[in-house]
């Protein structure tokens, strides 16, 4: 029996579809790694700004759980700090919508996050009770929260030792 036209017809549609498919999983996988890549790109872009840098190091220097007077009496480390809740709420938010992976961002300013945080989250909340604005620091909470509750497995001993001897990619 010889096939017959529209049988060959839908051979070749039915070929077509799943060659379709695949090439739509192909490019969905590579879109994804892609977006990631840009995300690390810029998360390291943030932190390498002059910037981020010196308020990072500046709000290094507040105690843990600091008396929110010491921020807001200071015209240079509200500068500082507003930097920095800048890079982390832009973070954070990269992180709840899928754009950077939390654990990825933990082995690259998961520390600074964490440690900056416990610096100021009582003039944040100061801030918010004062304005009314339950939006002030949110991300930057949230993204500190994620951090405690799933830490980058390297955190607890250290990368040098976590993983010594594996290599990425």
């Amino acid at each position: 029996m010889t096939p017959n036209l529209s049988d060959i017809a839908n051979l070749v549609t039915s070929i077509a579809v799943v060659l379709g498919i695949a090439f739509a999983i192909l490019e969905l996988r590579q879109s994804s790694s892609s977006r990631k890549d840009i995300a690390a790109f810029d998360i390291v872009r943030t932190v390498q700004t002059q910037e981020v840098r010196l308020a990072i190091q500046r709000v290094f220097t507040l105690p843990e759980h600091a008396d929110p007077q010491l921020i807001a009496g200071d015209a240079d480390m509200l500068e500082a700090v507003l930097a920095v809740d800048g890079a982390c709420e832009m973070w954070g938010a990269m992180v709840f919508e899928e754009v950077a992976d939390l654990h990825m961002l933990d082995r690259m300013v998961g520390g600074w996050v964490r440690h900056s945080w416990l610096r100021i989250h009582l003039w944040v909340e100061e801030e918010r009770s004062k304005t009314g604005n339950a939006n002030i620091g949110e991300w930057w909470q949230w993204l500190y929260e994620m951090l405690l509750a799933d830490p980058d497995p390297g955190k607890a001993e250290g990368a040098h030792i976590a993983y010594r001897g594996k290599k990425r990619g």
